[in-house]
């Protein structure tokens, strides 16, 4: 049994803030940032509260990270996995929306999906990072 490196602690702590700001943020207000982004309406008003839902799944993995201390390395790395993948997904697919889309955003929308990429990206890079020094 492993227990689990102070930076991975580290890298799902940042990474649970991040998902609660966002969860919070897609869930509560949505409506205040179509009108910051100058969207009218939105295709689908589920979609990003959905986003937001499986956001809180995040959010709930880091609580239960730091409320269980017995854990260790083997008991969350296939979970701690599954939510570092599913940033790298996050990132493919908003490059991709971005590059169809980016004639038709808003100038503040494309700065916002930018904004998103950069922040997933980084917390990839943190991720990966005490992923591998967690295996050493």
């Amino acid at each position: 049994m492993t227990e689990i490196q102070k930076i991975t602690k580290i890298s799902i702590l940042v990474y649970g803030i991040v998902c609660i700001f966002f969860a919070v943020y897609l869930i509560f207000f949505f409506d205040i940032f179509l009108d910051v982004v100058n969207m009218p309406d939105w295709g689908n008003p589920y979609h990003p509260r959905m986003f937001g839902g499986a956001m809180l799944v995040v959010v709930i993995f880091a609580l239960l990270i730091f409320l269980k201390k017995d854990w260790d390395r083997e008991k969350i790395n296939l979970a701690y996995e599954l939510l570092y993948f599913w940033l790298l997904i996050n990132i493919i697919t908003e490059s991709s929306l971005l590059t169809i889309y980016s004639s038709e955003l808003s100038s503040t929308a494309l700065f916002q999906n930018i904004l998103d990429i950069i922040i997933m990206s980084i917390l990839l890079v943190l991720g990966v990072y005490s992923y591998i020094k967690q295996r050493e």
